[in-house]
């Protein structure tokens, strides 16, 4: 444990502000503005833990798509409802703050989106077999895009040398006694994570069977493979 710390309030995320308007909006002729609207803020906040935590793990994570999806569904409609009242220069400065918004939600999505594709990119083969075993690694798009990078990656190995090999050593999956050819994630890596609600008792060390409690705002590093299923069940974040 290295120590307790207050977790950071949700509210000050990005997308938090919902720009709830008063009497002085009337007086900047921007009182009928009440349809332009983020009312994301939780959204926009666990998406951006996700996105902490997308990139801290050292395996890809499953696909957050009941977050991304809402928030591209939302940027597009209210994307439309603001360039339509940006000819209106009693409403072109609010225009200006909710389009600023927007920005800031996308730079969340964007983000964390070329977090995983990086990913991807790095262990492509290990993630598409367990994309075979599990639906919610990839999204559609990620999947077609994984698929696409290998056949790519295959085909430029083997034009570069492979071909110039028995045909018998063409393959790029083998595994031979501790010499694995598939790039995989390392599941023993060291991360910090702060406890979201008390865990345990936790085996620290499969060489030992000492056990210790993890206790909610407490703040640890430990290997990745002992925190991976309370990650995944929301009991701890990665910061």
């Amino acid at each position: 444990m290295l120590g307790e710390q207050d977790s950071p309030s949700q509210s000050q995320s990005l997308g938090a502000s919902s720009f709830d308007f008063t009497q002085d909006d009337t007086l900047l002729g921007v009182n009928d503005f009440s349809s332009i609207r983020i009312d994301h803020a939780d959204t926009v906040a666990n998406l951006t833990q996700a996105w902490i935590n997308e990139r801290n793990a050292p395996e890809l994570l499953p696909y957050k798509r009941y977050l991304v999806e809402p928030l591209l569904k939302a940027i597009e409609d209210q994307t439309e409802m603001i360039m339509d009242t940006m000819d209106n220069p009693q409403r072109k400065f609010i225009s200006m703050l909710f389009q600023n918004e927007i920005e800031r939600i996308k730079f969340v999505v964007r983000s964390y989106l070329r977090t995983r594709l990086y990913k991807i990119e790095k262990c492509t083969l290990e993630i598409l077999r367990r994309a075979n075993q599990d639906d919610n690694i990839l999204s559609p798009q990620e999947t077609a895009y994984a698929r696409r990078y290998q056949e790519l990656l295959e085909s430029h190995n083997h034009d570069s040398f492979l071909h110039l090999m028995p045909a018998g050593q063409h393959k790029q999956d083998e595994k031979v006694a501790d010499y694995d050819m598939v790039v995989r994630a390392n599941m023993e890596a060291p991360v910090f994570i702060r406890v979201r609600e008390n865990c345990g008792p936790v085996q620290l060390d499969q060489r030992d069977e000492e056990t210790t409690m993890l206790e909610k705002d407490d703040i640890y590093i430990l290997r990745y493979n002992v925190i991976r299923d309370m990650l995944l069940g929301g009991n701890v974040e990665l910061i």
